[in-house]
């Protein structure tokens, strides 16, 4: 029975209802799950698919199996705490725990890969194929979350889900055996770091994997691969293999009438993947070994996801090369990130109201089917950063599923729906649709096959609708995929505005300073070419993807989303890139704010990310907020969105000399540049002093940012006021002086050699007049608040601090309040996730408010409370006060803090109601009416 989405949801809400309270595990599991199976989820043939009650080999039983979807299902009754652990069979264990028990002590080929757990409320969905500790990360929802969370229970039933639970192992452990395979088959050429010899073993190995893809999922013949060269000796390999690749380019009509049957076993494949020969090196009896017994006869490569095809070359490409391209595969889950807000939500809501409109006739009903699907095949696609092809694939997918839908609907009960009498094929979503850029060959060639796979992938799933064979070879169509320099291509001459609906991708990961000669110089041009002129050496590589595409898009209603790092939005950036992009009439749609980057590739990159979609025509705008990086998503629906993901006014926060306010100017502490020579800890001071007593008055306590945060006491020897005199009459200072001369000698910097003519000075001092305000350069984003401090006469500060010299507890106050870190929130730069205080751009740009006196007077006994109550734990430190983890523990630092934000909230007379992106959006008129 094929359910729509309509129809599921609706069912799901009538299976929760009447299920709501009750739940007996011994006499209601059977009826609960034949119907969340049959009648919700849609299963076929429930009765054969679930097996109740299968007897275990330690005398136990599994409450239910899904063979098909390698699934255990362990049913408590209602009431039962999952997390309790009980006795069975003389062992104490959770419910899980009992179902993985079962699970170990099954056959290989019958072990699961899911195991649910569920008490007739809430449902527990444990990985354990692709999940680390799958007793403690689990997927969960509750009965009545069951219509909008059904999805997870796909796999169940469909066939193309259940292998995509395994697909991420199993793509993994194929990248590992294809990385083994290329470097081995490397070995074997006669140059092979030469341009020509890497083509050539690119194109080799893409090719072998379509024939291991197309042998095990039916396009050859069972195993045909396998078979073709099995009796072979390893010196006869390398020409089969030519001429198979020959074979497979040749047309029927044109095929050798007398080849032998293990030849003729192969069907023409066209498409231009065999196009052309390529260089093949001889194999070795361990070349043959590895490429028929690991990774044919060893991996399942039907149950490669193409949209994870890419990450399963990540092995094959050198890890420096990756970063110098900005290399970073994408997951299917961060696709969706991108696409679904993009267009593909869109699209769906679309055919679900056509599928559930009431009140319209069949007729009416299937002229708006005709009409939307013809709509899907007018779609075009482009990616002009494709990489390996995963965000194109992914949508290929996509859009197959929801024609599926269609087809699916449009045939009703008549399976054949006439297609094989016409001649007509149902399918009209091409990869004509698709096109991309790559600056790497050997990517665009995985983009390609990754892309076909997908096409012969989702016949499968069309042809189980329509009960008749698509034939899949020879390919036909293939996606335009172009080899060549994104940054250095006219878009145009790949796909025209015109005929262009959505730009999507990932974009290289690059910041300026890791970017080399020629990536600069990209940059520049794609800048200039839209007019930008403003410190443009300063933007991170994927920033001129943006610039491009605004260019690009013209006045034609295309609408882009890009993968980004999240320096693109905050800090100095922003006005950089951001201000020329909407001099363009640019605006931003939707955005996902700060998550942490998560990839299929072994080697996973660490990095935080924003997506960003955007458009010239607008429209309703949506921002996934996430409280931490790795919070899941909040949708929020603003008014409008600023480049910095804000609701806020369009206003751009560029680099300020000067406070826009009257308040002290802010500067940083002192760089030595002395090789650690002027540094010492309490005991190295100590020592220190007894060789040399005389020297105890030029010691100075040293205060940088982990000095403060985690109470270090770390010393420094200041010469800069001493007397040469007084400094030659000790030998272990001479030591350290001489030291400091010759460490700057040594340095590359010409600027840096020139300081070793005077030693005895810092290259930056900066000695704090009066009380000064310490701000740690770097804190970590966990904390409400970046943790200030006083600093008195005589204490040097490191230039890992900005210090705000002759400072009140008015200045204090306001700088530590939820105001002021909502302001540096939005608009510092980050390391990382970490802020990196940026005083240009966070202290001179933030506008203070205007206070009378007994305004000020509260906020300083507020400031004032704060500093007294960190007195009262004299044994913690600064970090330990401050780790929200453990903010139960301070309570009255907890509610000093509370009252100093209340006394500056009310100095800027709105009530926020402590919500940030009040606060940033007030900030933000503020700051526009003070700069316009």
């Amino acid at each position: 029975m094929t359910l729509s989405p309509a129809q599921k949801k609706r069912a799901a809400r009538d299976f929760a209802a009447k299920w709501k309270g009750r739940g007996n595990e011994n006499e209601d599991t059977q009826s609960f799950w034949l119907e969340l199976l049959r009648d919700v989820i849609g299963m076929e043939d429930v009765t054969t698919a679930a097996r109740f009650e299968q007897s275990t080999v330690d005398r136990g039983y599994i409450d239910v199996v899904i063979a098909d979807a390698k699934t255990f299902i362990e049913q408590k009754s209602l009431g039962i705490d999952l997390d309790k652990a009980e006795t069975r069979q003389g062992r104490k264990v959770t419910p899980f725990h009992q179902a993985k028990a079962y699970a170990d002590s099954m056959p290989n080929t019958q072990r699961p890969d899911t195991i649910i757990v569920c008490d007739f409320n809430e449902f527990r969905i444990h990985d354990l194929a692709n999940t680390a500790k799958p007793g403690e990360n689990y997927t969960s929802f509750t009965l009545d979350e069951l219509p909008d969370y059904l999805y997870l229970l796909d796999f169940l039933v469909d066939p193309q889900r259940a292998r995509r639970v395994r697909e991420q192992r199993v793509s993994l452990d194929a990248g590992s055996l294809i990385g083994q395979l290329y470097h081995l088959l490397s070995e074997q050429y006669i140059d092979p770091e030469t341009e020509e010899n890497q083509h050539a073993l690119n194109v080799l190995c893409v090719r072998l994997v379509f024939c291991l893809f197309a042998e095990d999922a039916g396009l050859f013949p069972k195993d045909a691969f396998y078979h073709f060269l099995q009796d072979l000796p390893a010196n006869r390999i390398r020409p089969a293999i030519k001429d198979l690749f020959a074979w497979l380019d040749t047309p029927e009509e044109d095929r050798d009438p007398y080849a032998s049957d293990a030849m003729r076993a192969f069907p023409y494949v066209n498409g231009g993947l065999f196009r052309g020969s390529t260089e093949v090196p001889p194999f070795t009896d361990e070349i043959k070994q590895v490429l028929l017994d690991d990774v044919s006869k060893g991996t399942d490569w039907a149950s490669i996801s193409p949209t994870i095809f890419g990450g399963v070359f990540e092995s094959t490409l050198n890890p420096e090369t990756r970063h110098a391209g900005g290399m970073h595969y994408t997951s299917p889950e961060n696709i969706h990130k991108v696409i679904d807000p993009l267009y593909l939500d869109q699209l769906t809501d679309e055919l679900d109201n056509i599928l559930t409109a009431e009140g319209i006739g069949d007729r009416k009903r299937r002229n708006q089917l005709n009409a939307f699907h013809e709509k899907l095949a007018g779609l075009t696609f482009f990616d002009p950063a494709c990489g390996s092809g995963n965000f194109l694939t992914e949508t290929y997918i996509s859009l197959r599923r929801l024609e599926n839908k269609v087809i699916s609907e449009k045939a009703g009960n008549q399976a054949a729906f006439g297609f094989e009498d016409i001649g007509v094929s149902p399918v009209k979503v091409s990869l004509r649709q698709f096109y991309g850029l790559e600056i790497n060959d050997f990517a665009v060639s995985v983009a390609e096959t990754a892309l076909w796979i997908a096409e012969l992938q989702a016949n499968i799933e069309t042809e189980t609708i329509v009960a008749r064979t698509i034939d899949d070879l020879p390919l036909r169509d293939a996606a335009k995929i172009v080899h060549a320099n994104a940054l250095q291509t006219d878009w145009s001459d790949v796909v025209a505005p015109a005929g262009c609906s959505y730009i999507i991708g990932n974009p290289p990961f690059l910041g300026a300073r890791n970017q080399s000669k020629e990536q600069k110089q990209d940059v520049k041009d794609v800048f200039t070419a839209i007019g930008a002129s403003r410190n443009i050496g300063n933007v991170d590589f994927v920033a001129a993807w943006y610039a491009k595409a605004a260019d690009y898009i013209g006045d034609h209603p295309v609408r882009c989303a890009f993968v980004s790092t999240n320096s693109i939005c905050q800090g100095e950036q922003v006005a950089n890139i951001w201000s020329p992009i909407w001099d363009l009439g640019v605006q931003i749609d939707f955005a996902h704010d700060t998550f942490r980057w998560a990839n299929e590739a072994t080697d996973q990159a660490n990095v935080f990310c924003v997506i960003v979609g955007f458009s010239k025509h607008g429209g309703p705008k949506r921002l996934f907020h996430y409280k931490t990086p790795d919070s899941p998503a909040e949708l929020q629906r603003p008014a409008q969105l600023n480049a910095y993901l804000a609701d806020a006014p369009d206003a751009f926060i560029w680099n300020r000399s000067t406070p826009i306010c009257d308040v002290p100017k802010i500067g940083i502490g002192n760089k030595p540049i002395d090789g650690g020579n002027y540094l010492f800890t309490a005991e190295e001071k100590d020592a220190f002093l007894v060789k040399e007593p005389g020297a105890e008055k030029f010691f100075h306590q040293w205060m940088g940012s982990q000095e403060f945060i985690r109470g270090i006491e770390r010393w420094v020897l200041w010469l800069g006021d001493a007397k040469p005199s007084e400094v030659a009459k000790m030998p272990t200072v001479m030591d350290r002086v001489r030291a400091v001369r010759d460490f700057r000698l040594a340095s590359k910097s010409a600027p840096t050699q020139k300081l070793a003519s005077t030693p005895m000075r810092f290259h930056v001092e900066n000695m704090p007049e009066g009380n000064s305000i310490l701000i740690p350069q770097t804190s970590s984003q966990r904390r409400k608040y970046i943790p200030l401090g006083y600093v008195h006469p005589g204490v040097l500060c490191s230039n890992g601090v900005r210090l705000i010299p002759n400072a009140t507890l008015y200045h204090f106050g306001v700088l530590h309040s939820q105001f002021h870190m909502a302001w540096m929130r939005r608009t510092t730069g980050r390391l990382k996730s970490d802020y990196q205080y940026a005083a240009n751009i966070v202290y001179n740009n933030f506008v203070w408010p205007d206070t009378d006196d007994s305004t000020t007077e509260r906020i300083e006994a507020a400031a004032q409370a704060v500093l007294d109550a960190r007195a009262e734990y004299p044994d913690s430190t600064i970090s330990d006060m401050y780790d929200p983890d453990n903010d139960f523990l301070y309570p009255a630092l907890t509610k000093a803090h509370q009252q100093l934000d209340d006394a500056v909230e009310a100095a800027y007379g709105i009530d926020s109601g402590g919500d940030e992106t009040v606060i940033f959006e007030h900030l933000m008129e503020l700051y526009t009416s003070a700069t316009t």
